[in-house]
């Protein structure tokens, strides 16, 4: 089986950018990818010809733009934006609040029609829940893996997103409630009191709690710890990070509680799910 082949370096567009690119060495369907993160630079600006790949990127905060469909579009902190394949594109930062994003370039043959087949079309998608994918995907990018198995668990990532992406296209329900649960959905790397939750989003906690659990059936406390577990799984199946480094990135502090916390909701420790799992 072949050996991942990547190169870890800096570039400048004059944005700083430290990015992972990975190389075909096999007869898998899967042609290249890059996975990468922008850091905020005012002057950052990309204009170029027709794409060979998918650019799928996630804006952590900031903002920026991206021109579709003959006009300037907004991408904000919780926006993905979708840049297809065969389009020539536009895209350039906010010079007082540039933007920090995580992204990926996915080559794929198959990736247009999946595309199609999901109606996503270059532009961009508030889709907060998204986050826990593309920082599974940076986390891959640095795991000693063969090619073929960070092809696969790669495409798994980029197939999670775009699910996501159409769901927030055509999600329909409570205004509220959707503002809460992007909110929880942007806080599962951060260490987040429900009072400074309700706070940002101008309501009581009480009624923010009564309006999440009548729409999710769930408490906002019990919703953010589910998507922390879901991610942990995600980060223990797929890298070799640590019991100790998966809890600090999901800013659980105490290594013991976060595998406590595991066994309740999974039924069995992380450690443990990892040698089944793997």
């Amino acid at each position: 089986m072949s050996k991942l082949r990547k190169t870890d370096y800096i570039l400048k567009y004059p944005a700083e950018e430290r990015a992972l690119s990975f190389v075909v060495e096999d007869g898998i369907p899967f042609k290249s990818a890059v996975v990468g993160v922008t850091y905020p630079i005012s002057d950052y600006s990309i204009e170029g010809g027709a794409w060979h790949s998918v650019g799928i990127e996630y804006v952590l905060d900031g903002e920026g733009e991206i021109y579709a469909n003959g006009e300037w579009i907004k991408a904000r902190s919780g926006d993905v934006f979708i840049l297809r394949e065969g389009e020539k594109h536009k895209y350039r930062a906010c010079s007082e609040n540039p933007w920090h994003k995580l992204w990926i370039n996915y080559n794929a043959g198959y990736i247009g029609a999946f595309l199609d087949a999901y109606g996503i079309k270059t532009g961009v998608y508030h889709a907060p829940k998204a986050l826990v994918h593309f920082e599974y995907a940076l986390e891959l990018s640095s795991s000693p893996n063969s090619f073929s198995q960070f092809c696969y668990s790669l495409a798994k990532c980029v197939h999670s997103i775009t699910e996501v992406i159409s769901e927030s296209a055509l999600r329909e329900g409570d205004s509220d409630y959707l503002r809460i649960r992007d909110a929880l959905d942007l806080a599962i790397y951060k260490k987040v009191e429900l009072d400074s939750v309700a706070d940002a989003l101008h309501m009581s906690k009480s009624n923010m709690i009564r309006i999440f659990k009548k729409h999710s059936g769930k408490t906002p406390y019990d919703y953010l710890l589910s998507r922390k577990i879901e991610a942990a799984k995600l980060l223990l199946n797929g890298t070799n990070m640590s019991v100790r480094q998966i809890a600090d990135k999901l800013c659980i502090l105490d290594e013991h509680y976060f595998s406590s916390l595991f066994l309740k909701r999974v039924g069995t420790r992380p450690s443990d799910f990892r040698k089944t799992k793997g």
